[in-house]
This record gives structure tokens, C-alpha cells and sequence, in this order.
């Protein structure tokens, strides 16, 4: 249970050197804001991959203290539903849902930006609970908490998608969570925010 992104994907990905590429733009972007993006467990001073075979990154456990930071545990959280009235606070939370708190922005809790490691391997890595669906994709996630690392979280399903059209992109998150995601996207491909957004399945 928490905040999830999702890809269904083939087994053998298309056009996989690409997809690093762009997500490695991506990246360069995402850090650019000031969220710090590391290797695959979370640790500081480690280095995400983009590589020919594996896409690899995690938000850090140590985020540096700022915009994208706040003190305590606010439990499994939620993004706040945008059509409520924000108070003015320096609180990120914005009401209460029962597994915890609904938030107006992205935080890492107590500077701790990382969650589940994002993984995307050029080769699907069958196991004995691997099961294709009818269109012979295999099921993907990432859960990320919200945390501000999902952010690149999201460019990497959206240009997974963008240069292999089998694959399905969907969320827990509306349409207002993906429009960072796709404007940075649509900067790194140059292509129009319309089709990228055409990328997402409920969307």
C-alpha cells in the first residue's frame, strides 16, 4: 500500500540504449531542482546507472536539506486533492487520509528522499512468480512514497513507453502529478507535451 507507479512491459526491450539516454537528460534535470538522485539502495555518493542493459536510481537517504525537506513521519502518504483550499503553513500536510498524511508537495520526510529502487532492465528478469498478461507484458512497479525522486521515477515509465509502444504506463497519481514529469520529457525528446501525455494509459 503507498504511492505507486506502474509498467507493464515485454520481455526483450525495444530501442533500450535511447531510453537510458533520455532518462540519464532526464536525470540531469531532476538534479537540477535540487532532488538528489543516487545508486539503487539510496546510499550518498553513490551514482545512479543508465546503461545499455539497466536503468537504476533511488532518491538519497540523505537528501540535502531545503525546499524538498521536512521534519517528522507523517506515516504512508498521499498527494492532497488539489481542489481543497491550501492553508498558508510550513507544513507540507494539507489533511489526513487513514494510512497517514495527504500532502500539498513532495518531501523527503526527516531528509530521507529514497524509498523502493527504480529498476528497468533491458531483459526482463523472469522468476518462478513471473506471469505475462494477454498482451505478453510483465508487471512493474515502483513504490516512491511520494518522495521527490518520483519524479524521475515517472520520465523513466514515460520514455520506457515512449520508444517501445508496447509497453503501459498508469499511476495512483492524477493527471496534476505527471505534468512535471511530462514538460521535462517533452524538453529532453523534443516532442510536444500533447504526445507525451498520450503515453498514459488513463489519461
Amino acid at each position: 500500500m503507498g504511492y505507486t507507479h506502474y509498467l507493464q512491459r515485454p520481455l526483450e526491450l525495444e530501442n533500450f540504449d535511447k531510453t537510458a539516454l533520455a532518462v540519464e537528460e532526464c536525470y540531469k534535470i531532476v538534479k537540477s531542482f535540487g532532488i538528489d538522485i543516487v545508486g539503487g539502495h539510496g546510499e550518498p555518493d553513490t551514482k545512479p546507472e543508465f546503461s545499455s542493459e539497466r536503468i537504476l536510481f533511488n532518491g538519497s537517504e540523505k537528501q540535502t536539506p531545503g525546499v524538498w525537506t521536512a521534519e517528522g513521519d507523517f506515516g504512508i502518504v498521499w498527494p492532497s486533492d488539489k481542489k481543497n483550499p491550501i492553508t498558508v503553513s510550513t507544513s507540507p500536510v494539507n489533511g489526513q487520509w487513514f494510512g497517514g498524511a495527504m500532502l500539498e508537495k513532495r518531501i523527503a520526510p526527516n531528509c530521507d528522499g529514497s524509498y523502493e529502487t527504480l529498476h528497468i532492465p533491458r531483459t526482463y528478469e523472469v522468476n518462478e512468480w513471473s506471469e505475462a498478461d494477454s498482451s505478453g507484458n510483465y508487471f512493474e512497479f515502483c513504490k516512491t512514497a511520494y518522495r521527490p525522486y518520483y519524479l524521475l521515477v515517472m520520465c523513466a515509465y514515460l520514455a520506457t513507453r515512449y520508444y517501445d509502444r508496447r509497453c503501459v504506463v498508469s499511476s495512483d497519481g492524477e493527471p496534476v502529478e505527471w505534468q512535471v514529469a511530462v514538460g521535462i520529457l517533452s524538453k529532453v525528446l523534443s516532442d510536444k507535451e500533447n504526445l507525451i501525455w498520450k503515453l498514459l494509459k488513463k489519461y
